[in-house]
């Protein structure tokens, strides 16, 4: 804890929120999308999606679903192997 080393570093563009889900590391880059990264080796994180059609600023992933809140709206996806698929979508304005 006293001589902290920079281990990786992963370029993103807006980073806010992000959260984990077995082996799946969800992150929330706003103008740029929901990243889905495999986390199998947490030193070696693999990009293996991005839904570049939200704007993504917090994400929970829960036991069967994953919420996700961005741009107003409020958006529930399934999880799919290495994916996710939108359930429905509701907006907040």
């Amino acid at each position: 804890k006293s001589n902290p080393v920079l281990a990786e570093r992963y370029s993103l563009e807006n980073p806010y929120g992000l959260g984990v889900r077995n082996d799946m590391l969800y992150v929330c880059d706003g103008t740029a999308g929901l990243k889905l990264f495999e986390r199998e080796t947490p030193k070696d994180l693999k990009l293996v999606e991005t839904l570049q059609d939200v704007q993504a600023t917090d994400v929970i992933p829960l036991e069967n679903s994953l919420i996700m809140i961005g741009g107003e709206t409020l958006y529930q996806y399934k999880y799919l192997e290495n994916n996710i698929e939108l359930i429905s979508s509701f907006k907040l304005n």
